[in-house]
């Protein structure tokens, strides 16, 4: 009668295992457009910790590690906004908006160097196949637009 029951568990927890594993990406869309919804409520934290469960599901997913650190860098919390921003660009080496996102943190930060090099990868940076055109576009003419400021800033500076 034990042996019987072990197989019944061993059985079900198989069968859970299965359809766990079928359901992951579904599970992670869903969480996915459920941090889209936090967004647009401005419920940072609550996005925040739908995108870690979206990342729970496909850790391979860099628009939602994009997203997860620009929660951090909205929630003020920007060592775990870098630290995302670097995943993400390992991740996916053409990633054009974890380049100016990470610039605009080093910027603020006063490091004008690290911005410079990091505006220019976003410049130079193909297009990845994880954003659109528009936003391609949108991200490499706001690393151009950067890059002039900084340069007249410091024409006016006299640096």
């Amino acid at each position: 009668m034990a042996i019987g029951r072990i197989r019944n568990y061993i059985i079900t927890a198989i069968f859970i295992t299965a359809a766990f594993a079928a359901l992951r990406p579904q599970i992670a869309y869903l969480l996915y457009r459920r941090s889209g919804d936090y967004i647009n409520s401005s419920l940072i934290a609550d996005a925040a910790r739908s995108y870690r469960k979206t990342l729970f599901f496909n850790g391979k997913d860099v628009d939602s590690r994009n997203w997860l650190a620009h929660c951090y860098k909205m929630l003020g919390y920007k060592d775990k906004a870098v630290a995302e921003y670097k995943t993400a660009i390992a991740q996916d080496p053409d990633n054009v908006t974890a380049y100016f996102d990470l610039g605009i943190i080093r910027r603020s930060e006063g490091d004008t160097g690290s911005a410079r090099e990091l505006f220019n990868k976003a410049l130079n940076c193909g297009k990845s196949a994880n954003i659109t055109d528009e936003d391609y576009k949108f991200y490499t003419r706001s690393a151009r637009h950067m890059l002039r400021i900084m340069d007249k800033y410091n024409e006016a500076s006299g640096r």
